[in-house]
């Protein structure tokens, strides 16, 4: 891939890829990359948290059903 930047920005990256003691001005571009990567997947997480439904309450009933749980499925 080949990009084309004004002057201005390609002093940015290189001062970022000093900065980082990056190799190269590739190495941050792909930092950015997968940087969105993990943000688009957080936010797809969210969405499918949102769109899942009521949740239940985390209490000490809760946790009290997820040990009794736990000890039903224990090898005897």
């Amino acid at each position: 891939m080949t990009l084309s930047l004004p002057d201005s920005l390609k002093a940015f990256i290189d001062a970022q890829v000093a900065d980082r003691g990056l190799a190269a001005d590739s190495d941050y571009i792909l930092a950015l990359v997968e940087h969105e990567q993990q943000k688009q997947r957080v936010r797809d997480m969210l969405i499918e948290g949102r769109d899942s439904g009521p949740g239940q309450p985390v209490d000490a009933a809760y946790f009290e059903q997820m040990r009794e749980r736990i000890r039903q499925h224990r090898p005897k």
